[in-house]
C-alpha cells in the first residue's frame, strides 16, 4: 500500500474481516496519518473515522449512528440521559456553526468541559460505539476506504487517542460468538416483529405472548431491546432464532433517529405557545418527537403512562395529541373516544401514531374520532406536515 497521505485516496477491500480492518489501520498508524477515513459499503452505508497521527479519535456512521449514540448515551452516562429537558436543550444548540467534525463528540466533549460528565465514562461509552462500529463491518462484503486530509480534529478538541486493535480485536470475538450461534446472516441492527401471533400462541406461555407482543413491534433493534433488558446481545438473539426461523417472528429494518443539525431551525410563522402532547409508551418515540418539534419552535410533553394520559391532557389542554394505538395497560381507542366526549377536546386535533396500514383499523380510529394517522417509524417530514396541516387548520 502507497503512503496514504492525499486526498480522495480511495481503495476497494473484498470481505472487510479482522485482519484486513487490522491492515488498514495498521498502515495509517505507521504513516501518522491524520484526518478523516470514510469506508463505504455500496448502496448500503457509510461509516467515518477520524484519526490523529494514526490513532483514532472517534467514528460514527452506518446504519443507526444517532440510535447507536443515544442507546450508549443511556449506558454509560444515564444521568444525562434520563434528564431530558437538559438533553434536547443540549442537543437543540447544536449548529453546523459550532460543530469541528461531529456533533456526537462535541456534545461529549461539552459534559467532559463542563463536568456533567466522568472522563472514565465517556471513555467507555466511546469504545463501546467504536466496538459496535467494527463488528458491523465485518457483516459487510465490500467496502470501499477513502482518506481525507481536508478533515482535521485539533489536539485541543480530542477526548483520548486510541490504538485501532483496542477495538477492532473485541469486536472481531463478539463476531465469532455471534457467528458460532448461527447468526452471521443477521443483523443486531434489525429489529423483531411478530408476523404470525396465531401460531406464536401455542408455542409460547401466555405471559411470554404478553411480553413479546409488547417488545417486538418493529420500533426497537435487537441492540435496543438487549439493553433495555439487561441481556447479553448474543444470547438474546440467539434465544429468538427458532421463532424467526418458523416464521413467527421477522426481523425488519427499523429507521434511524433524526440528526439534529439536519433539522429545520423553526418553521415560519409557528406560534411558540402552541403546545404538542405524545401519549406513547415509547421513550423513543417520545424523545424523537420533542427533537423535532422543539426545534420547529412547538412546546411539548411526552406522557409514557397511558393510564394517566387522561388526567395529564386535562392538566395541560394541549392544541394537538398524538395517540399510540398499542400499549401496555391501555387501549388508544379507548382514549381516543374518552378525549372526544370531553368537551374542551372534541375539536383538538388528535393524531393517531399507528405501523400498521390497515383499513380496518384506520375506519375504526376514525369512528372513535382520530383526526388523522402518522407512520411508523417518525419521518421527520411527515411528522411536520401532519402538525402543521392541522394547528393550521385550527
Amino acid at each position: 500500500m502507497d503512503t496514504p497521505n492525499k486526498e480522495n485516496y480511495s481503495v476497494p477491500i473484498k470481505g472487510f474481516v479482522a485482519s484486513k480492518q487490522t491492515y488498514l489501520f495498521n498502515t495509517l498508524k505507521k504513516h501518522q496519518f491524520s484526518g478523516e477515513v470514510r469506508l463505504v459499503d455500496p448502496g448500503k452505508a457509510e461509516w467515518r473515522f477520524y484519526l490523529y497521527m494514526g490513532r483514532l479519535v472517534y467514528a460514527t456512521g452506518g446504519e443507526h449512528s444517532v440510535r447507536r449514540w443515544r442507546r450508549n448515551l443511556a449506558a454509560y452516562l444515564p444521568s444525562i440521559a434520563t434528564d431530558t429537558d437538559y438533553l434536547e436543550e443540549q442537543i437543540q444548540s447544536i449548529s453546523p456553526d459550532n460543530i469541528k467534525f461531529c456533533w456526537e463528540y462535541e456534545l461529549l466533549r461539552r459534559w467532559l468541559l463542563n463536568k456533567r460528565a466522568e472522563r472514565e465514562s465517556v471513555i467507555r461509552m466511546l469504545n463501546s460505539i467504536l466496538t459496535e462500529i467494527f463488528f458491523d463491518l465485518n457483516q459487510t462484503t465490500e467496502i470501499t476506504f477513502h482518506l481525507n486530509t481536508e478533515v482535521n480534529v485539533p489536539i485541543s478538541e480530542q477526548i483520548f487517542l486510541l490504538d485501532a486493535n483496542q477495538v477492532i480485536v473485541p469486536s472481531w470475538q463478539q463476531w465469532q460468538t455471534w457467528m458460532n450461534l448461527r447468526l452471521g446472516d443477521r443483523s443486531p441492527n434489525k429489529a423483531p416483529v411478530i408476523r404470525s401471533p396465531e401460531m406464536l400462541q401455542t408455542r409460547i406461555s401466555p405471559k411470554t405472548y404478553q411480553a413479546f407482543t409488547k417488545l417486538f413491534n418493529g420500533r426497537n433493534s435487537l441492540r435496543d431491546l438487549s439493553l433495555q433488558l439487561k441481556r447479553d446481545l448474543p444470547q438474546f438473539s440467539s434465544s429468538l432464532l427458532p421463532y424467526i426461523q418458523e416464521g413467527y417472528i421477522d426481523l425488519v429494518s427499523v429507521a434511524d433517529l433524526p440528526t439534529p443539525i439536519s433539522f429545520p431551525t423553526v418553521i415560519q410563522s409557528v406560534d411558540k405557545s402552541l403546545l404538542i402532547a405524545c401519549i406513547d409508551d415509547s421513550p423513543i418515540i417520545g424523545q424523537t418527537m420533542a427533537t423535532v418539534l422543539k426545534k420547529a419552535g412547538y412546546q411539548f410533553i411526552s406522557i409514557t403512562d397511558p393510564l394517566k394520559a387522561i388526567a395529564q391532557v386535562l392538566a395541560i389542554k394541549p392544541d394537538l395529541i398524538f395517540l399510540d394505538l398499542v400499549m401496555p395497560n391501555a387501549n388508544g381507542y379507548e382514549i381516543c373516544a374518552s378525549l372526544r366526549k370531553l368537551s374542551m377536546f372534541r375539536q383538538t386535533p388528535i393524531i393517531i401514531i399507528t405501523s400498521n396500514d390497515g383499513m380496518i383499523e384506520r375506519m375504526r380510529t376514525k369512528m372513535v374520532g382520530a383526526s388523522d394517522f402518522i407512520n411508523k417509524p417518525i419521518n421527520t417530514e411527515e411528522l411536520l406536515n401532519v402538525v402543521s396541516k392541522h394547528l393550521s387548520m385550527k
